[in-house]
């Protein structure tokens, strides 16, 4: 049967948990790739508004801007906590991704970005959950780094770090990273940017 073919049906929607995110209990009966249907099936899904993110590169210098703060679920799993990362945030009810990352940028970075591309969307993780991602690509001025960031009535302590693209690259084999960084300096490996010489790399 072609997959545009097969159909599934939420049998019945309840609530586990709510919190930080929602814990969404389904009964599901979806068809089979052999023509057949499932039975009732129960999985479990986290529910919580998507995020938009951005990584933010100065192509003049050649340099990548990332944000470091504490991650509770890098703790867990036994990785370093204070993860260096791309600029994330929730988008909430009534705003754009754009919107999002554009605020975003400013309150963790402390960074005007002067253009912001999208890089692609993403399920971040569909077994599990039903957020989606958008990554986006912004152009700063990396030399106006300076500071700390963050909002404090949300607890954040942000500091953001530049780094010379290469070096930056090399991370995706050296350090444990999120999802959607390492989604993001994987699209940045493949483009066939200027370095600061002029020559392609």
């Amino acid at each position: 049967m072609p997959s545009d073919a097969l159909k599934a049906k939420i049998l019945e929607t309840s609530v586990a948990y709510t919190g930080f995110f929602e814990l969404r209990r389904l009964t599901v009966v979806h068809d089979l790739f052999n023509g057949g249907t499932t039975g009732p099936l129960v999985r479990e899904v986290l529910h919580r508004s998507d995020v938009a993110a951005a990584l933010l590169y100065d192509q003049a210098a050649d340099k990548v801007v990332f944000v470091e703060q504490y991650r509770a679920g890098a703790h867990v799993a036994g990785v370093e906590p204070w993860l260096i990362d791309i600029v994330a945030g929730r988008i909430e009810p009534g705003q754009t991704p754009l919107d999002t990352i554009t605020r975003e940028i400013v309150e963790e970075s402390g960074l005007a970005p002067t253009s912001i591309q999208l890089i692609g969307t993403y399920l971040t993780a569909p077994h599990l959950s039903s957020e989606k991602v958008h990554i986006f690509l912004a152009t700063v001025d990396a030399a106006c780094v300076a500071g700390f960031h963050g909002l404090a009535h949300e607890g954040e302590d942000i500091r953001p770090h530049v780094m010379d693209r290469a070096a930056a690259l090399c991370m995706l084999q050296t350090k444990p990273l999120s999802l959607w960084a390492g989604l993001a300096l994987g699209w940045l490996g493949n483009r066939n940017l200027p370095s600061r010489d002029g020559r392609s790399s």
